[in-house]
């Protein structure tokens, strides 16, 4: 989903001027030992996101942004932590890196902040991360301001969007449901990245995970879309692409059988083709690939946790 050039130009004259807005520095976290009112500095954090809802109500100005920290303990989660606190999940996993919902771990070292929003850094370290910075480019919401973090392990440049909240695909994505496995069953035979080719054996890079499954077994697409090409292609036999919001594309390779058509409107419930053994292939199985604006990426990574 690409933009127009005058919004692209709105964009990069919007951030430059973003960036040339001295950063608020922050470099003490007072530790909160235990997420209870017996902690001093708990009652603080909680005190602070008290007046931090009732200004948002009231329309006055926002308190102070303030960060604490705390040590994560054998037993707590994301969501319970978050709820302790009263902030959204979200804010808590961007500010301090955590991918997904299970990407937790006990003795991680926590930033918390007194107020919700979202710490989107100006150098996107992962997947996400670069999920949220295209989303926020391509709609030109920098509606912030700058942070600079220094004495943590997440330290580097943010900008900070009071009250911001994931979007639907950056939800799906955090919890692991972004698309759905496009078969009812199948076993990955071949993982994406490099491997040996299995015609020539020389190393090759495998831009999709190849999923082994009887011919003719049903192809889902594995989110709501359209389709935007279907044909033949020397390599990847009968091939279907679908362009899905937020500048994603799914391609489907080796079909035996095409069952949709070109620009029509597709979900995750509607059978497209049947797997195949056309092209460059050494049996029936299908090639799968995700893509972000045209790049592939691994989609393990995309796919439910258990498939």
């Amino acid at each position: 989903m690409n933009l127009p050039v005058k919004h692209q130009l709105f964009y990069l004259f919007h951030l430059f001027l973003l960036l040339l807005i001295p950063a608020r520095v922050f470099g003490f976290y007072p530790e909160i030992k235990i997420l209870s009112i017996d902690d001093l500095y708990f009652r603080q954090l909680e005190g602070d996101i008290r007046e931090y809802y009732r200004a948002t109500k009231t329309l006055a100005d926002l308190p102070v942004l303030k960060m604490f920290q705390y040590r994560t303990r054998s037993g707590d989660t994301l969501f319970g932590i978050a709820s302790r606190v009263n902030l959204p999940y979200e804010t808590i996993a961007i500010l301090n890196g955590i991918e997904s919902s299970d990407g937790l771990r006990e003795n991680m070292v926590l930033l918390i902040p007194n107020q919700a929003g979202l710490f989107i850094p100006l150098k996107p370290l992962s997947e996400l991360e670069t999920l949220m910075y295209a989303f926020r480019i391509q709609s030109s919401e920098i509606e912030g301001y700058k942070i600079t973090i220094r004495d943590h392990p997440r330290e580097g440049d943010f900008v900070f969007i009071p009250h911001a909240r994931f979007r639907p695909e950056e939800r799906a994505y955090f919890l692991g449901i972004l698309f759905r496995f496009p078969l009812p069953k199948g076993v990955i035979t071949s993982g994406f990245g490099y491997r040996s080719s299995p015609f020539t054996g020389r190393q090759t890079f495998h831009g999709g995970i190849d999923i082994s499954a009887p011919e003719g077994t049903e192809v889902f697409s594995a989110r709501e879309g359209r389709v935007i090409e279907t044909g033949w292609d020397e390599i990847y036999g009968n091939f279907i692409l679908i362009l899905h919001e937020g500048g994603w594309q799914t391609l489907y390779g080796h079909l035996r059988k095409i069952f949709i058509s070109l620009n029509q409107e597709v979900n995750s419930t509607i059978i497209i083709a049947e797997v195949g053994s056309t092209g460059l292939s050494t049996g029936p199985h299908l090639h799968f690939e995700i893509r972000k604006l045209g790049r592939v990426t691994d989609p393990t990574l995309l796919l439910p946790k258990a498939f």
